[in-house]
């Protein structure tokens, strides 16, 4: 007797946040664009945990997150750590942002993508941190914004219903 495991996952919606991960990549490194560009990875992840379990959202989370860390010279861990708890809580929390309208996902992208800062700034340690207000006050929430926008555009865009066949 084989064990099967009910699989949410289709392959369009697999494609698509494989595609918003190369569109990271190409931007910010290809491109050099750097951080100029929204955080892609944070938008992927945020729209797979709506449709996936708490399991393949903190392993997608974690595998972003260690790619991120590879192409960073400090603090390495600090990007799959804030990257993993958040695709943990987020799917976690999915109940909470049920509707598809503009301002929920706006709210859910927002308090996602200052989360994944917050997480950072705590797991990178005091020698490469800025001071909390520094950090937060400008580049966090100007940050959130761009990924909300973002997030909201790519997801009224994309016919996709959080990876449910």
């Amino acid at each position: 007797m084989g064990l099967k495991v009910a699989s949410r996952v289709s392959q369009p919606f697999l494609f698509f946040i494989m595609c918003l991960v190369f569109i990271h990549l190409l931007l910010r490194l290809t491109l050099g664009f750097g951080h100029r560009t929204p955080d892609l990875f944070v938008v992927a992840l945020l729209i797979g945990a709506k449709g996936w379990n708490q399991g393949k959202s903190a392993a997608l989370g974690f595998l972003l997150g260690a790619l991120e860390d590879g192409f960073s010279a400090d603090s390495f861990g600090a990007h799959a750590f804030s990257l993993s708890v958040l695709g943990l809580v987020s799917s976690r929390i999915r109940d909470i942002f049920v509707g598809d309208s503009p301002v929920f996902l706006f709210a859910y992208f927002f308090l996602g993508k200052f989360m994944r800062e917050v997480l950072y700034w705590i797991a990178v340690g005091n020698s490469a941190r800025d001071s909390f207000l520094h950090l937060f006050l400008p580049d966090a929430v100007l940050g959130a914004t761009y990924v909300s926008l973002v997030g909201v555009i790519v997801t009224s865009a994309s016919n996709f219903r959080y990876g449910s066949k």
